[in-house]
């Protein structure tokens, strides 16, 4: 509602205005203050500008959220006695003809209540910003030690590239307090066309230094990452329409000249010459008023050293091309990742670098590698011979890796420069095994910006120039590094969603020849039939490339084609087809080796050009595989060999959370917003009970896939097995270790925050399944009698987990979803069957922990479901009564999508443009944010996921998800002018109803790692004496000698290595001093904030496959069982382990001690349980 004033003092502020009418507005008479649910009223206030002046000329308007609340006003304002008053001046106000917008009224109802003094606290701040300082020089180069100075000299700053605006007078830098960045631009409005432009944001900022050099008044920028950046046309024709005017009229850079291109991969520090000496003031003023840390004031000397000239990077280039290829990358790591300049590489580290090769040929690129890793944290004092000579002088060898892994060298692509990182541990594919012993010529590739984030765009910025530039000059070029040249080979379809791809050096394979690229994908199949389509030539290809583990081979005769069920566009059967019991086990012998209590009913396959699901039938005898057309992705060149690749092993039934699309589609379809309080609240319950008892804990690690790798829930198991439990609980013994309760902090702290910021709240009586479909028909088809068969809305579910003594079958209402749900109808109400007629023929009678749809009716079920198949999509079937709607919703249409299809075969390079354009249009997580903020918003008038711009939205979010395959991008939106809000949905409740403190890390030094650094007494903590009977009774005794403890430290040493590497690498910041914490890696979480959720869930998940395979190797070396155990095998590798548990428990302070202990524990009673088997 609007509401006129008049009679305004010709003085008074905006500010002025609403202080007066909030004083009333906010009074008891209109807000109490004591109602949880009521909050001071939101209100705006416009004055007209006065002439000659002044501040108004005294009229304006106010606009409030609801008529209720206007009507209130006026008729207050109206009582005898009441009045408003600016400075002797009444003001009058009466109701106005206008109609309000809508957005305004929105935006009034849903944002809070503002202060107007901290309104008027940010004008005055942007006041102050209205300021620029000019420019005469910008130099780009790096930060050194003098040679000979002391390690506490300050740092002299190299030259390498210089820009100078001295002449001209046109170099400008300002603040832009809203982006949060400092912004320097170099171009003339008056001459010029376009400005380059140089932005550096607060966060990237480590420290800045002012000062002055012979008079020049300076600022060093000692930054993260290289600066952003760009060119805009500065002299544009304007039309008067904003969208237009500023859209894409800024254009991303790699580098600002030709000269700057060379020295731009490894010298992006800055240092920025002022044309005035009081400009240094006025920086130091606005840093303050901006929230910085404070200038350093300090002589800072510089030079020009030239480090890169090309004479020099040159020289680097032939020196490195004399080693192996593992030592090469090495040295190319140091120099690309800014730990080390030419000079120091062909100095002082030349000769050393050169001996180690000579002597330690093998562990050469291992040294350098963990030397690579220490210069980022290494302290101050130390220099980098220093830091050299004792990574030299550890033993140091690589880590051993399981079957279906290797060992990957990582690259990243930046606008501006190249990130080596590596090698690590990641899940092989079929090429990478197929070459098994030339994997080192194979390479993934990421392309990433500047701050290792996936590319976005400001709409007023052009990022496609440089896309197709920098990403698709590599992907069409390809590279040289350490002497090798690399060309774009492929990508696996879960690889490009977070941009990444792999490159291949040719190399001779001894009965292939020369392998190149295009050789390889020749010999992947025949894809003549979509050769016209590069996003499905692609996602083809692609098949090859998908992480897999590798089971059995079957020849032609065991393996046959059956039958699509269904018809047109929805088939019932897609993407699943069938396997015999025999072949099953026989997949499962050779994936597991050693679990006969459990066989998985259905995996996840690749074979010849098949791809997909396949479940196990138990009509097929012998070794059998059915597999369908619609699993079919190619023709392959050799059908005769079948070899079975598995993608993933369906053994277990998941656990099913909800998420935040879930939750707002289902309070639009009528589940009561207090259902999900009230499993919220269960939930925390759970978080915050976890220490209550080691049970809960236990519980609480398994709910939520914690420690996993480092087997905590077991080790909590067997403490609890002693009589240990937690304080609070009074058990027989207090297990009193302060490293194990840090491990449940920081694991509280991790689900706190998923239930936060993803309303990922555990669902009672609700599973995580994947999708099977009902083969009644095709055993109809094949003239079976007596078969029963699914309905059209009835599905089957039967669970049973390891530790159930008899399976579940689910029967009833319960409610169907994929994810990630959209649209309203993408979650369906079904019928649960329960345990299927023990009079009829059943294909699905046996199967477990999965989801068995029907195979007939007018569509698939599935394909209501957000457009799914069954070739390994996972479905949530929840049967919690109080989240089934009463609603019905119709599914959504999910017709197949527009197709990309040139009139000529692809190429290659149509691939690398697909790549280029995939990488610019990659929007579907935007989309889906802006779905989220919709529906919110749209709430108010009753539609949220129902409104047509949210049924937009799901349109485009489906197409987004078929991009990969059919080529064609989501088309582009405009983007919403959002403001934060107090939502009153059920998310605004959830997020709100979190409060989250951080967990604090131990500080951990490094004494000298021996078998006698403790003070405190060996093995006389509380898990040492509750496990001495248990090891006195199988060893004879439980005291260890000090040097036998001792002689653990060298296999510590490797562990503390390689976990200090995985700290340093799997960080989301290239920031030296950021790392992980140990607590981190043992729990499998990163507590640091990112705003791209998949990036953090990336580095998670390369961090815990990393730690799981260090883990593994570290358990072998204490333990490598062999069968049949012997008695004598197992004793000594119990007083090995209980050795290693001994030396950490005596170097508890030392980095990795602690969870180096946990591995010791878990073996100890591991071989405990097996002792009890086992007998002399």
């Amino acid at each position: 509602m609007e509401i006129s004033l008049s009679n305004i003092a010709f003085n008074a502020s905006v500010w002025d205005v609403k202080r007066a009418v909030g004083k009333v507005l906010h009074s008891e008479e209109f807000f109490n203050p004591t109602d949880s649910k009521d909050r001071p009223a939101n209100f705006m206030v416009t004055l007209k500008r006065g002439r000659g002046g002044v501040e108004n000329n005294g009229t304006g308007t106010m606009t409030v959220g609801s008529r209720k609340i206007g009507d209130k006003f006026l008729k207050w304002i109206r009582a005898e006695g009441n009045f408003i008053s600016i400075n002797d001046s009444k003001i009058c106000f009466y109701r106005s003809h206008n109609m309000c917008k809508r957005r305004k009224i929105q935006k009034l109802e849903k944002v809070p209540y503002v202060s107007p003094d901290v309104e008027e606290e940010k004008e005055e701040i942007l006041r102050k910003f209205d300021v620029s300082l000019h420019v005469d020089k910008i130099q780009f180069g790096v930060f050194y030690q003098l040679p000979g100075s002391s390690s506490t000299a300050s740092r002299a700053f190299s030259c390498e590239f210089e820009i100078s605006h001295k002449n001209k007078g046109a170099g400008l830098l300002r603040f832009e307090y809203d982006r949060k960045l400092i912004h320097i631009q170099m171009g003339d409005t008056m001459t010029e066309e376009t400005a380059h432009d140089i932005a550096i944001t607060f966060v990237n900022i480590r420290e800045l230094t002012v000062g002055l050099d012979f008079g020049n008044p300076f600022i060093c920028f000692d930054i993260l990452t290289p600066p952003i950046l760009e060119k805009q046309r500065i002299n544009r024709e304007l039309t008067g329409d904003d969208w237009r005017d500023n859209r894409k009229f800024r254009q991303r850079l790699s580098s600002l000249t030709a000269t700057h291109a060379v020295v731009a991969p490894y010298a992006h520090q800055l240092r920025v010459i002022l044309n005035e000496e009081q400009g240094v003031d006025c920086f130091e003023e606005l840093c303050k008023v901006a929230g910085l840390q404070r200038p350093v004031r300090a002589k800072v000397e510089a030079y020009n050293c030239g480090f890169f000239l090309p004479k020099k990077l040159h020289n680097i280039k032939v020196w490195v091309r004399s080693f192996d290829w593992p030592v090469a990358f090495q040295l190319e790591a140091l120099l690309h990742n800014g730990l080390l300049t030419t000079e120091d590489l062909l100095g002082v580290l030349r000769g050393p670098v050169v001996d180690l090769y000579d002597k330690q040929r093998v562990q050469a690129g291992e040294v350098l590698r963990l030397y690579s890793a220490e210069l980022r944290s290494r302290k101050s004092e130390e220099t980098p011979m220093q830091c050299f000579n004792r990574i030299r002088n550890e033993d140091v060898e690589s880590t051993p890796l399981l079957p279906g892994n290797f060992a990957c060298h990582h690259i990243t692509f930046t606008p501006t420069r190249m990130i080596l990182e590596g090698p690590y541990v990641i899940q092989s594919n079929r090429v990478i095994r197929r070459y098994a012993d030339h994997q080192e010529h194979f390479i993934r590739v990421d392309f990433r910006d500047e701050d290792r984030l996936q590319y976005r765009w400001a709409r007023e910025v052009d990022g496609l120039s440089l896309l197709e530039e920098r990403v698709g000059g590599v992907l069409k070029n390809g590279f040289e590094l350490a002497g090798r040249e690399f060309e774009f080979l492929a990508y696996s379809s879960s690889a490009l969603r977070e941009h990444s791809v792999w490159f291949m050096n040719p190399f001779h394979h001894p009965t292939e020849g020369y392998v190149t690229s295009q050789r390889i994908r020749d010999s992947l199949g025949d894809f003549s039939g979509v050769i016209r389509q590069p996003s499905k030539y692609a996602a083809r290809i692609a098949q090859a490339f998908t992480a897999t583990d590798p089971s059995v081979s079957i020849t032609k005769d065991h393996w046959e084609e059956m039958d699509d069920l269904g018809h047109g566009d929805y088939l019932f059967t897609d993407g699943v087809g069938t396997i015999s019991v025999q072949l099953g086990d026989m997949i499962w012998e050779a994936l597991c080796n050693a679990r006969p209590e459990s066989r998985q009913r259905c995996i996840k396959p690749s074979a010849v050009s098949y791809k997909g699901m396949v479940v196990i039938d138990a009509r097929l005898d012998g070794v059998k595989m059915r597999l369908r057309p619609s699993m079919n992705k190619f023709k392959a060149h050799n059908e005769d060999l079948a070899e079975i690749e598995i993608a993933r092993a369906f053994e277990r039934p998941g656990k099913c959370y909800l998420n935040r699309p879930l939750v707002m589609i289902l309070e639009d379809r009528g589940v009561d917003k207090k259902t999900f309080l009230k499993l919220q609240e269960t939930a925390k319950t759970a978080v915050y009970t976890a220490t209550d008892s080691i049970a809960n804990a236990i519980d609480f690690l398994r709910d939520h896939q914690l420690g996993a790798a480092f087997r905590l829930p077991y080790i909590l198991e067997s403490l609890e097995k002693l009589g240990m439990g937690f304080g609070i609980e009074g058990p027989e013994r207090t297990i009193d270790d302060p490293f194990i309760d840090r491990l449940i902090q920081y694991s509280k702290n991790h689900v706190l925050r998923d239930i936060r910021h993803g309303a990922r709240i555990l669902i009672p009586d609700s599973y995580k399944l994947v999708g099977v479909a009902d083969e009644g028909p095709a055993y109809q088809q094949e003239g079976v009698e007596n078969v029963f068969c699914l309905s059209p809305g009835q599905i089957y579910a039967c669970i049973q987990d390891r530790d159930d003594e008899a399976p579940r079958y689910l029967k009833g209402a319960v409610i169907i979803e994929r994810s990630p749900v959209v649209h309203p109808g993408d979650v369906q109400r079904v019928t649960a069957i329960g345990e299927p007629p023990a009079d009829k023929v059943c294909f699905f009678r046996n199967l477990k922990n999965v989801v068995v749809l029907p195979s007939v009716g007018d569509r698939s079920l599935a394909s209501c479901l957000g457009g799914g198949d069954l070739d390994g999509d996972l479905y949530s079937v929840i049967k919690y009564g109080a989240l089934l709607p009463p609603e019905h919703e119709k599914p959504a249409e999910y017709p197949p999508g527009e197709k990309n299809e040139l009139d000529r075969d692809s190429t290659i390079e149509d691939i690398c443009d697909f790549v280029v354009e995939y990488f610019n249009s990659d929007v579907l997580g935007l989309l889906s944010d802006r779905h989220l903020v919709i529906a919110g918003n749209s709430y108010i008038f009753q539609n949220g996921t129902r409104d047509k711009k949210c049924l937009k939205l799901a349109q485009l979010c489906s197409q987004a998800v078929d991009y990969p395959k059919n080529g064609v991008p989501a088309e582009d939106v405009n983007p919403l002018h959002t403001e934060f809000y107090n939502s009153t949905r059920a998310l605004g409740e959830l997020y709100r109803n979190i409060r989250i403190v951080d967990p604090t890390a131990s500080s951990q030094a490094g004494p000298a790692t021996n078998g006698g650094s403790s003070k405190v007494k060996p093995l006389s903590d509380a898990i040492s004496v509750a496990l001495k009977p248990s090891i006195e009774h199988q060893l004879h005794h439980s005291r260890n000698e000090d040097r036998y403890v001792a002689d653990m430290s060298k296999l510590f040493q490797k562990y503390a290595d390689e976990l200090r590497y995985i700290c340093m690498t799997h960080t989301l910041s290239d920031a030296p001093d950021v790392r992980l914490v140990e607590e981190e890696v043992v729990v499998g979480t990163i507590m640091a904030k990112c705003s791209q959720k998949r990036w953090r869930q990336d580095r998670i998940q390369r961090m815990h496959l990393h730690s799981s395979t260090l883990v593994e190797h570290i358990k072998l070396q204490l333990f490598n069982p062999t069968q049949p155990y012997s008695h004598s095998d197992l004793t000594y590798a119990l007083s090995q382990a209980w050795l290693a548990w001994d030396f950490s428990s005596r170097n508890k302070t030392v980095f990795g001690a602690n969870s180096f202990g946990l591995i010791a524990l878990e073996v100890v009673f591991d071989i405990l349980d097996k002792l009890t088997v086992t007998r002399p």
